[in-house]
Order: structure tokens, then C-alpha cells, then sequence
């Protein structure tokens, strides 16, 4: 059985080559990890950032979407092949998932005429669709808005715990052998005479491989620059979000969205899987990669066309805002070798990354097997994890026996999150080592009080974990430290 390694110092696999070197450690590079760790491939992650799902990955509305893009298109297909997958895949790896469904929603005739081409699309699409009137919207979400007069509902349309997934991505494939190398940019690579990739340079010295794949979001096109690839244009795509908190959120059953413009989805509602829900995202075109600041107008225009669609929606429910980027670009999804260096891989995905990347994973897979890499899972290969009980999905928990104590002493009250899952979490193949890196696998510091009461634990557990002093654990990835002492 293959010896489980995760987060590594990339001095320990120094000489080492692997078969697969992925670079980027987001939903779509964690994916392809798992999937290659469960095959006779070796498999190195490397990722600029201290975590997984550091970009993108963690900023988003956590939706799978069933539809996004016409018949024909390559993100139909995606979206096709990933959406049975979901039920099975987050029952193995214990993330949190909802199929609870989405409404686009039509206030006016206009929207109802653009309704008529939306249901169209979406159909000859091959995806499951209902066209409904203003009442029966309402009867599906009774929170909306008595201007709808009609809208379309996608039964398929899910919330799913982002973070979570990235991160339980990539805990199976440490699990299964894969490494991780984290704060390990990539600045440039080596070459034989033939162009081919050799070995991927960091800070910290060069790492081999035969394959390379570029999973790098919004580096992208750097990084194929790097490679001595296709030219690759990316750019930025700002989105806000405001979250409001669970009592609020748990009064919304669906998925509320407006009627699509070209270019986007739309500012919508989306009840998250812990009980909060999002507003958002707007969609702010260009700035720096590294901008995610809020901005106070931008914020205001995203709760005022949210409140036409829900007018119960009030900032007075307001948890926390902020703001992630979007990995734009000319070529909305690349999923295919470079068409000039004859071992470099794209994969990546502008808007439908968390909702493609069972099939995306799949695909990348396929693709190396047909380069001539051994892609042939493992007999011996983990294919679910085994997580502690989160509380907070617990029918009865007080008629629960415990077998670990742990698993009943509460360190977040608002996430109902105990010692057992933090302890878990900060001892994994793909451990937290911020507090940031807590929430992102179990929700500890995430709820009303946004810390407040429990970051003092979740410090410490941190700390202890690493056998370093608190005052030594950070806030998360390119934070300064939290000061406790």
C-alpha cells in the first residue's frame, strides 16, 4: 500500500521525479491530484500560496451549477459529465451538499421574453428544466418577490462547501501518496533539446517530472510563458459577496438568480451548507490579481439587486463581506495539452471550476494516459475519507455516545465545531496551519461572531499542532501572526 505523504518541505523530495507535477493547488489542481494518486502515477502538487484554495477556490458562491454555457460548448459537456457525480463523491469525502435547486427569476415582459430562450437553451443543453409562473416560483421560494411573474427552475442546481471540497481533494490524494509543496511559486522551468519540460523551478530548488500541468488560475499565463507555451491572456474578474448570517439564510430554500446578462449569471442568492447565505458576486473587470478589496458602492448595488429579487433581504443580517477574483480569459475553459511544448497540460476553468472538476479531473487523466503515462488505478487506492462527525449534521447528538471525548467538547459555538474535527484538521496529510486553514475545513471561526469567541482555541490546537508558539500561528495565507501569546 502506498505510504500516505501531503504537505512536504520540497527539500525532503529533492531528488526525487515524479510522473505528474501539477502546479496550482486550487479545486481544479487538487482534483487531478486525486484522481492521479489513485493510479500507478507519482504525483507533486506545488502551490504559491501556504494552502489549498487560496484563490478562486475559496471566493465563490459554492454552487454547482447544472447549466452555464449552451449545447456545444465545452463547459456544457463538463458540466454534463460532473453532474451525476456529486451525491457519490461528497458522501466519500464527507463534504457538505445540497441539491436543493435554483430559480431565474423574471420581474417584467422582458424578462419573461428572455425567459423563452433561457428554458430553450438550457433544454437543448440536456438539462433538467421547469418553466413555472410567478406563483409557482413562490411556491418553490415563498421569500420572492411579488414583482416575479415568472421563471425558470433548474432541479439539479446544488450548494456545496467549496473550501472543503479543494481541501478533502487533496487530502485524498495525500492519502494516496500525492505531495504538496506549499509557498513554492513557480519562477521558471527547465528544458531538454527537444522543449520538453524537465523540471519545475521554486525558491526553493527544481522539481523533476514528465508531465506537467498548469492548474494555476489566475497565473496561468504566466506560468505558460514560463513553460515556453501558447501565449495565454488573463485577466482578473473581481466579484463582492456579502454574507448574511444563519437566521436569515435558513429561511431561503433556493437558489435566486436574476436573468443572465452575456456575460454572467447575474448578483445572486445562494443559501450556503452551513446555513448562511451569499449575496453576489458583481463582476469588475481588470486590477490586480492580488485586489480583493471590497468597495463600498460595488457592495450597495449588489444588495440592491438582490433585494428586488428577495425584499427581505437586510444588511442588518450582515456577517462579513469581501471579495475574491475570477481567472478571466479569452479561452474560457482550457482542458487539453499545449499546442507547443509536448509535455505541458491546461487545465483550467474562468467561472465553473468547482462545478467541472470531477469531469475536468477525469479528462486531464485521460489525456496523460493517451501521452503514455501508466493511468491504471490502484487496487490498494483510497477512494473516500474518514472524517469526525461534524455536530452540526447530527440528528440527536446529545443521545450520541462518543467514543473520544473530543468529538462532544465545542470549541466554535456558532459552528457547533468540536475539538475532534479541529484536532483532525490540524493533524491531516494536508493539515491547517492557520486559522484560516481551520475554517476552511471545518467552519470553526466562520459564524456570527467571526472568531471571537473560539479563535483563542483554534489558536492553540493550531499551535500545538505544529509545536510552535501561538503567537507564531497566522491568520491565513500572506498574513502577518495573530499576536496571542
Amino acid at each position: 500500500m502506498t505510504t500516505p505523504r501531503g504537505r512536504v518541505d520540497q527539500a525532503a523530495i529533492g531528488g526525487e521525479s515524479f510522473d505528474v507535477v501539477i502546479i496550482g493547488a486550487g479545486v481544479i489542481g487538487t482534483a487531478i491530484a486525486s484522481a492521479l494518486a489513485r493510479t500507478n502515477a507519482s504525483v507533486c502538487v506545488l502551490e504559491a500560496a501556504s494552502d489549498v484554495a487560496e484563490g478562486a477556490s475559496k471566493a465563490n458562491a459554492g454552487i454547482t451549477s447544472s447549466y452555464y454555457s449552451a449545447k456545444g460548448t465545452l463547459d456544457c459537456e463538463l458540466l454534463n459529465e460532473s453532474n451525476d457525480d456529486w451525491e457519490d463523491l461528497c458522501e466519500r469525502l464527507r463534504v457538505p451538499y445540497d441539491r436543493i435547486g435554483a430559480l431565474t427569476v423574471a420581474l417584467d415582459p422582458e424578462g419573461l421574453a428572455a425567459l423563452d430562450d433561457l428554458e430553450r437553451d438550457v433544454r437543448e443543453a440536456g438539462v433538467k428544466v421547469e418553466r413555472l409562473t410567478g406563483d409557482q416560483a413562490r411556491e418553490l421560494e415563498p421569500l420572492l418577490t411579488d414583482a416575479c411573474v415568472g421563471a425558470v427552475f433548474y432541479p439539479d442546481e446544488g450548494i456545496i462547501d467549496p473550501m472543503r471540497l479543494t481541501w478533502a481533494y487533496a487530502e485524498l490524494a495525500g492519502r494516496n501518496g500525492a505531495a504538496f509543496v506549499f509557498d513554492a511559486p513557480v519562477l521558471g522551468f527547465e528544458t531538454d533539446e527537444r522543449g520538453a519540460l524537465t523540471a519545475a523551478v521554486t525558491p526553493h530548488g527544481s522539481v523533476r517530472g514528465r508531465y506537467f500541468i498548469n492548474a494555476a488560475g489566475l497565473q496561468s499565463g504566466a506560468i505558460s510563458e514560463l513553460a515556453g507555451g501558447e501565449t495565454i491572456r488573463m485577466w482578473p474578474r473581481r466579484g463582492q459577496y456579502w454574507i448574511l448570517d444563519r437566521d436569515f439564510g435558513e429561511t431561503v430554500s433556493r437558489i435566486v438568480l436574476p436573468i443572465p446578462t452575456a456575460t454572467t449569471r447575474g448578483i445572486e442568492i445562494a443559501p450556503t451548507t452551513n446555513g448562511s447565505v451569499l449575496l453576489g458576486p458583481d463582476a469588475v473587470e481588470g486590477g490586480s490579481p492580488d485586489d480583493t478589496e471590497t468597495d463600498r458602492a460595488g457592495l450597495a448595488t449588489v444588495f440592491e439587486l438582490t433585494r428586488k429579487l428577495i425584499p427581505t433581504v437586510s444588511l442588518d443580517r450582515a456577517i462579513k463581506s469581501y471579495a475574491g477574483n475570477r481567472p478571466a480569459s479569452d479561452e474560457p475553459i482550457r482542458v487539453r495539452p499545449d499546442r507547443q511544448v509536448p509535455n505541458f497540460v491546461h487545465a483550467g476553468n474562468r467561472s465553473t471550476g468547482v462545478s467541472t472538476s470531477p469531469a475536468i479531473a477525469r479528462r486531464i487523466t485521460a489525456i496523460l494516459g493517451g501521452l503514455g503515462l501508466d493511468v491504471r488505478e490502484r487496487s490498494d487506492a483510497l477512494d473516500r475519507l474518514g472524517i469526525p462527525p461534524r455536530l452540526r449534521e447530527l440528528s440527536h447528538p446529545e443521545a450520541r455516545e462518543a467514543a473520544d471525548p473530543t468529538e462532544e467538547l465545542v470549541v466554535c459555538l456558532c459552528e457547533q465545531v468540536t475539538a475532534a474535527e479541529i484536532d483532525h484538521a490540524v493533524h491531516a496529510c494536508v493539515p491547517a496551519v492557520s486559522v484560516e486553514g481551520v475554517r476552511k475545513r471545518t467552519r470553526a471561526t466562520g459564524g456570527r461572531c467571526q472568531g471571537s469567541l473560539c479563535m483563542a482555541g483554534v489558536i492553540f490546537m493550531c499551535a500545538n499542532a505544529r509545536e510552535v508558539a501561538p503567537a507564531a500561528v497566522g491568520m491565513g495565507a500572506g498574513s502577518g501572526v495573530v499576536g496571542v501569546d
